[in-house]
């Protein structure tokens, strides 16, 4: 049953490997439910969920020293303050204008229907305020002198404005109109005029007065409101650490609870909507890495195990930042906690595995993430301060590692690290009036980050590797020690091959720094390109030290098979010991699909019709730059060796035909060099060869003074050049190829 279910579940996991798309998108959706998980964590730490008027359930104490300002009572009360205030009423002269000229327009009816007698009674009893008086009274008014109407108007209207206008007699609000009226008729029965105007002036008062006379002076409210809000005091509660905020039992009133709220130690928000926000950061966050590599990074955006890889980091660093919150250092520094979360380790990872300029990106969204994870309501400045903390270091541990050529670097950027955190830790401290005491444990934490984010690089680096098939540059360096089983065979087995490698890999590392690629891989690469000649190393010419030369006694074809099969050995012995998939494929590209035309034109000189196919390596061409260069420099350093004459002049020209054979025979048509490289890349070697190839002095006879003294000395140094010219005349001796003919020097070479 067990079996079935694991088949069952590899048949799946093999299938969503074949589908890539798919893969992506589960992969991508459970880091993103993971990081809202841990981001939203802190959310549900408080146990207390209470309410204004409950009683608590437990003592309470105060964490640490804090002055607490009640922010939401101190707002209340000014608020309260301000409409305490009394209204301040002044005339609405808008109102008062309009009714000064219904009294105006009245009377000039009035005068009309005195004058020509253009308005009938019956006309005039259709206008207001006449529609109520008797016929009587308007033919009374209608006989009235017009100097007497003229004051007439002018007494009945001051009555009438000056009580509208008066604070305390006008009229404020609707309720206040019937006393309004009742108050201005009696000061009309009280005036000079005659009995028929006043009669006329109350019955306009009661048609036409109508709203409140007296409105609310905004102006001079808006003054007082703010003297009003300004004379409250703003109250401070002071709190001492381990002092009691509320006991068992004890009624939650609104300052305890807020008092508490301050703390972060009652829950007073919607969770989910807490946690829908934060599952909004955390989907920009990632969104913003993946636009950016899609926009800026499209090889690694397509390379799955890399996004896994920056994933798997962000979420490690940050499940560690979770468990280091939880510590507690004490009362009086929890709040510096998030100083502790090694975010540095994340981002140097990143920039020693994928690259420098994402592992910036993933600073930044891990300083946005550290302080939302610090404080997630972001409502106090600890998670601010962390997130800073986090940013500077992250970015100044992935510049620390950028160049990373030896080991000791790590450990290097653990100290940088530290040092730019204890800088801005007290950067903060100044900022924010910290204490001492609490500044020299920020100060101890922020070096304890940086060193353990080093440490946690060294340790981490070779899963990394192992599990993500990423060579790191440190991996590489580990490689290239002498010391290693394969460089050692090497040495001992195939000295010849050895010092070739060597010297491949100096003109390879040159020619690398020169059109901007992988150095260290190139350098590296060139160590192990050849070790497949380990299998049968006297086959090769550089390991031949007597005058045998094995293939004078087999045929031309087994030759070239023996020749080209050191690639596959090589391969073989590269899987065997688990060297990176780098240094492979450049193992199996470092000939690319060439002739080895040496022995296919001594075996055309023996037979007819022989298949050209038969003498090609298997290949592929070189894909990479750095395949390309380990493929131009192997062929230069074999050819140029083999030079009777290697003058400056001589070794420039013929390492440009050399590289000019390799073009037109299309090996580097598959790799992204230009024209301006491989220009670069021929300076680069015949500086390299010139160092090599140099001019010797010759060294003067010894002064015939000194002879007897230095006889011995004489006759050893004597012996020696003789020896070397043995050796030299033994060399000669040796059969060479034509400088022309390149193809047959590098295929007797390998």
């Amino acid at each position: 049953m067990f079996k079935t279910i694991w088949d069952e579940l590899s048949s799946r996991f093999d299938w969503l490997k074949h589908h890539t798309t798919w893969f992506r998108a589960i992969v991508g959706v459970m880091y993103f439910l993971l990081l809202t998980v841990l981001l939203s964590s802190n959310i549900f730490v408080s146990t207390l969920h209470l309410e204004v008027g409950e009683p608590s359930p437990q003592l309470i104490t105060a964490p640490w020293t804090r002055v607490i300002v009640d922010q939401a009572k101190y707002t209340r009360d000014k608020e309260a303050a301000a409409k305490a205030v009394p209204p301040v009423y002044k005339p609405d002269e808008e109102y008062l204008t309009l009714l000064t000229k219904e009294v105006g327009s009245a009377f000039i009816s009035l005068r009309e229907a005195s004058d020509d007698n253009d308005i009938s009674i019956s006309e005039l009893k259709k206008l207001e305020p006449f529609a109520s008086l008797p016929e009587s009274l308007l033919t009374s008014l209608i006989e009235t002198v017009p100097d007497e109407l003229d004051k007439a108007e002018k007494a009945g209207r001051d009555i009438i404005l000056n009580k509208a206008r008066s604070l305390e007699t006008g009229a404020r609000t609707s309720e206040d109109m019937p006393a309004f009226r009742d108050r201005t008729k009696a000061d009309l029965d009280q005036s000079e005029l005659n009995e028929d105007f006043k009669v006329f002036f109350k019955a306009f008062v009661d048609r036409e007065v109508t709203q409140p006379t007296l409105i609310v002076d905004e102006a001079t409210m808006d003054v007082l409101r703010a003297a009003a809000r300004t004379a409250i005091k703003q109250e401070e509660l002071h709190y001492k650490a381990n002092q009691k905020i509320v006991g068992v039992g004890d009624i939650v009133d609104e300052t305890i609870y807020e008092v508490l709220v301050a703390y972060g130690l009652i829950n007073n928000q919607n969770t989910g909507k807490s946690v829908a926000g934060i599952a909004m950061i955390v989907l920009i966050g990632m969104g913003s890495i993946l636009l950016y590599l899609f926009q800026y990074k499209r090889d690694i955006f397509r390379m799955t195990n890399r996004l896994v890889l920056i994933g798997l980091t962000i979420s490690l660093v940050l499940a560690i930042g979770r468990a280091v919150i939880a510590l507690n250092l004490g009362t009086d520094f929890n709040s510096l906690s998030g100083m502790l979360i090694p975010i540095a380790w994340a981002t140097m990872t990143v920039a020693i595995l994928v690259g420098v300029d994402i592992a910036i990106m993933v600073s930044l969204v891990l300083a946005v993430f550290v302080s939302v994870l610090v404080d997630p309501a972001l409502s106090t400045s600890f998670g601010l301060h962390s997130g800073v903390v986090a940013l500077f270091g992250g970015i100044v541990g992935v510049y620390s590692v950028s160049r990373l050529s030896q080991r000791s670097d790590l450990a290097r950027a653990g100290i940088f690290v530290s040092a730019v955190n204890v800088l801005v830790i007290s950067g903060i401290a100044l900022t924010s009036d910290m204490r001492l005491a609490v500044w020299v444990v920020g100060v101890i934490l922020g070096i304890v980050n940086g060193l353990a984010s080093s440490f946690l690089t060294v340790g981490a680096l070779h899963w990394f590797e192992s599990g993500f098939h990423i060579t790191s540059s440190v991996r590489l360096l580990e490689l290239s020690d002498p010391n290693r089983p394969l460089l050692k065979r090497l040495l001992l087995e195939a000295p010849g091959t050895y010092h070739h490698s060597i010297l491949v890999g100096n003109l390879a590392e040159a020619a690398a720094e020169a059109v901007q690629a992988d150095a260290t891989l190139v350098r590296v690469a060139s160590m192990y390109h050849d070790i497949g000649k380990l299998k049968r190393p006297y086959f090769f010419i550089e390991n031949q030290f007597t005058q045998d030369n094995p293939h004078d006694k087999i045929a031309p074809t087994l030759s070239s098979l023996i020749i080209t099969s050191h690639v596959k050995d090589g391969l073989e012995l590269a899987k065997d010991n688990k060297l990176p998939v780098q240094i492979q494929d450049i193992i199996a590209q470092h000939h690319g699909d060439s002739l080895v035309s040496f022995f296919y034109h001594k075996a055309l000189e023996e037979y007819e019709n022989v298949p050209e196919e038969t003498f090609h390596y298997e290949g592929p061409k070189p894909q990479t730059k750095e395949a390309a260069l380990v493929a131009l420099a192997d062929n230069v350093e074999a050819a140029v060796r083999s030079m009777k004459q290697p003058t400056p002049g001589r070794v420039e020209g013929f390492v440009r035909k050399i590289i000019k054979d390799k073009l037109n025979d299309g090996q580097l048509d598959q790799c992204d060099l230009t024209f301006q490289d491989l220009d670069r890349i021929a300076m680069a070697f015949v500086r390299v060869l010139s160092g090599i190839f140099h001019s010797r002095v010759e060294y003067p006879e010894m002064p015939g003074i000194r002879e007897s003294n230095n006889h011995s000395m004489h006759k050893k140094l004597v012996d020696e050049v003789g020896q070397e010219d043995d050796a030299s005349s033994q060399k000669e001796k040796q059969p060479e190829s034509p400088e022309g003919t390149v193809e047959s020097i590098v295929s007797r070479e390998g």
